[in-house]
């Protein structure tokens, strides 16, 4: 069946995550230090490991919730820093609003955007994330039909609850739409089980993980529209 609509991935897939989310954790803690010592000083110790296990031990869908799991550990680490719990909310706010700010100054890989314009024309498209990157912040949400993300769905990838609302969402066959993404499982073989149609992208051109699944491959976004055509 000819391909409809398209999904993506987005950390990894549209751009780099880490050196974003390394550079937004820098300028987040910066901030902390300045404004918040006492919570400084637990930063980088046991104490961080041993909060976020505590909080999802308590409440396993803040693996889902990723926003509102960073947000708790900064009010936990204020807490055990001595700080009241007013002092400790707004520090956790503040922190957060920094620190998102940061997560979503992205920088994309060559061609993404000039691709999305041109697939805009000819397909519906949309993202499914288990990240917290928010597509209007980063400047890109008009380019897309839907959007889900982890916690939207208090599901993650590659869980079904996942491709079955993108299904949902755009009424076609699963076959009908492609999904794009980096992640072998979480992307790749996750909407391929749903009946979609999946796209890799390599952009460290490593060797595919799965054998006896075959999926079309690229690890440059202007090959991606060729491949597509070619492929489906």
């Amino acid at each position: 069946m000819t391909i409809k609509s398209i999904s993506f991935d987005l950390d990894d897939t549209f751009w780099p995550v880490m050196p974003t989310i390394l550079k937004a954790e820098e300028i987040t803690n910066q901030w902390i230090k300045k404004n918040y010592p006492g919570t400084a000083k637990l930063l980088g110790s046991k104490d961080v490991i041993e909060v976020r296990d505590l909080l999802i031990k308590k409440n396993p869908n803040l693996l889902n919730q990723i926003s509102d799991l960073r947000k708790g550990m900064f009010f936990e680490l204020s807490l055990r820093a001595g700080y009241s719990n007013d002092e400790s909310t707004k520090m956790a706010n503040q922190s957060f609003e920094i620190f998102y700010r940061a997560r979503n100054d992205v920088v994309f890989y060559d061609d993404v955007i000039r691709t999305l314009n041109e697939l805009q024309k000819e397909y519906s498209l949309g993202v499914i994330t288990n990240g917290n990157a928010d597509l209007k912040i980063i400047g890109i949400d008009h380019l897309f039909d839907f959007c889900f993300s982890a916690a939207d769905l208090n599901a993650h990838k590659p869980d079904p609850i996942v491709f079955e609302a993108v299904i949902n969402a755009t009424g076609l066959n699963p076959e009908e739409i492609c999904h794009v993404g980096d992640h072998p499982i979480n992307d790749v073989k996750g909407s391929h089980d749903c009946g979609m149609r999946p796209v890799w992208f390599n952009e460290k051109r490593t060797e595919w993980p799965l054998p006896g699944l075959s999926i079309p491959e690229f690890s440059e976004w202007k090959n991606f529209k060729i491949l597509l055509e070619k492929n489906f």
